[in-house]
């Protein structure tokens, strides 16, 4: 038995729902363009034989790519294969014609866009190709006839294949096109987002430090930034593992996502340092929420020692004393600092100089 891995999991998901796709889209395109080619082929006496042709590449054909494609190792690259032979048999159908213009161009059009829409220029470039391979040798050997007019019934018959396909095809690519712009913005979510804590990453933190330090300069609110240092982090990844370094940051950072505000923004500033950004609060309510969480996480216990007790420094400074982003930032960062300097394991608020509010 095979198993895949995830990542070949998905790739076999996006390669069944292509070829789906395309095998939807063919089906459609050889049952609209089966009419008006058939119509200029009755018009032209060119034979039954012909006409059977036309209904085996119009009704079987579709049928065949779909079971070579799925039953390809590489079934992306096997319907990409087919959507150039639907391009050589689109050339032979046109010299059939004899270039009967309206049908011709409709159909030259849409294998156009339909290959552009599928694979882009490289797509594009093989199916031209493929296309005046199989025109030209397809043209010369019945002698180059031209048929420049063409009837109200081939108009007739044309017509859906000129509408309801560009129709569909447009509504399939603007799909398509959301579908990535959500993908794109999921992956940009994840790039924001530091995956072992599930709180955001650096990135995201200046982004929104950015973002809050204007609002508060406008008015608009009044943030403060918390800086939280796990004390003496470096002796739990020597004495307990990194295993348990990993574990106590997971749990610290489990308990900022559930004990700040909903707007507040939790981040991992940095190796085992965190912050947090809160939204509109005044210095009593700021240290009150700094006193709960530097409870809440000294009662954090580590698996493999129940006597293990967790401390945490932390820097407190507001953003409308600040006269830049980066002088908030140092700010808090200082306060922090200077609770390290006195014993860690305190709360520390940045007005004109650090104000120790508790260090024990």
């Amino acid at each position: 038995m095979h198993y895949y891995s995830p990542d070949d999991r998905q790739l076999k998901q996006r390669s069944m729902r292509f070829i789906r796709r395309m095998f939807a889209m063919r089906q459609l395109g050889t049952f609209l363009c089966f009419f008006p080619i058939l119509s200029v082929l009755t018009e032209l006496n060119r034979g039954l034989w012909l006409a059977i042709l036309l209904s085996i590449n119009a009704f079987i054909w579709p049928i065949i790519a779909w079971m070579l494609a799925q039953s390809s190792n590489d079934p992306t690259n096997t319907e990409r294969r087919n959507l150039t032979i639907d391009a050589a048999f689109g050339g032979v159908w046109v010299a059939v014609m004899a270039i009967s213009p309206l049908p011709s161009l409709i159909i030259m059009a849409v294998l156009a866009s339909d290959r552009y829409a599928a694979g882009g220029w490289p797509q594009l470039k093989s199916a031209i190709a493929a296309f005046l391979l199989a025109f030209i040798p397809a043209w010369s050997v019945i002698g180059m006839p031209l048929q420049l007019t063409f009837s109200t019934r081939t108009v007739w018959l044309t017509l859906p294949l000129a509408t309801c396909y560009m129709l569909v095809l447009s509504a399939v690519s603007y799909q398509l096109t959301l579908s990535l712009r959500r993908k794109n913005r999921e992956l940009e979510r994840i790039s924001l987002m530091d995956p072992s804590l599930k709180i955001p990453n650096r990135r995201l933190f200046d982004r929104r430090l950015e973002s809050e330090y204007l609002r508060t300069q406008r008015g608009d609110s009044h943030a403060w930034l918390l800086l939280l240092d796990v004390d003496n982090f470096k002796q739990v990844n020597d004495r307990f593992g990194h295993e348990a370094g990993d574990y106590l940051l997971a749990e610290i950072s489990m308990l900022l996502r559930t004990e700040v505000g909903i707007r507040d923004i939790p981040a991992r500033f940095g190796g085992d340092e965190l912050g947090v950004i809160v939204r509109d609060a005044d210095s009593n309510t700021i240290v009150m929420l700094a006193a709960a969480l530097k409870e809440k996480i000294s009662q954090i216990q580590l698996p493999a020692s129940p006597d293990f007790r967790c401390s945490v420094s932390i820097g407190i400074a507001p953003a409308a004393t600040a006269e830049s982003i980066h002088q908030w930032l140092r700010h808090a960062d200082q306060a922090l600092y200077s609770v390290k300097r006195t014993g860690r394991d305190g709360i520390q608020l940045w007005e004109t100089e650090p104000q120790n509010l508790s260090n024990r």
